[in-house]
């Protein structure tokens, strides 16, 4: 048998699974969309709650806000949606929040209501950036 017979069905095998790839990633990319969604609705109760609670039910709306982003960084911080591929601070992005967010709730325990707002105002923006280069295209 030759290389050459012997190797085209492991070729053939493997174009087969790229092909079938393709859908899961633009999949990837709208499941990413609704996380940030998710986030971005995290995002907009915690600050509500900021503006009108205590120190208490703000501190827990942000910890669900840290825990959503969390679980957005587990599943694709290591496997990036194609439309970030090339981003390079993709990475660094997840932990610059979340430093944020424990940030904003320290601030929260010391009860400096206005740094707390001063920390969140910047995940908004990533969120938004993030939503818009996350949104799937029509079909």
């Amino acid at each position: 048998m030759s290389f050459a017979r012997a190797v085209r069905p492991a070729m053939v095998l493997l174009i087969a699974s790229c092909l079938l790839a393709l859908p899961a990633r633009a999949d990837d990319l709208a499941d990413f969309h609704a996380a940030v969604e998710q986030a971005s609705a995290d995002y907009r109760t915690a600050m509500a709650t900021l503006e009108a609670q205590g120190q208490q039910e703000t501190s827990a709306a942000v910890n669900r806000l840290r825990r959503t982003w969390q679980s957005i960084n587990d599943r694709f911080g290591r496997h990036r949606p194609a439309a970030f591929a090339e981003d390079e601070q993709y990475s660094s992005m997840f932990m610059l929040v979340d430093m944020r967010l424990i940030g904003v709730l320290l601030t929260i325990d010391m009860g400096n209501r206005d740094a707390a707002r001063e920390g969140l105002a910047p995940i908004e923006e990533t969120l938004s950036q993030l939503s818009a280069r996350s949104t799937p295209s029509e079909r």
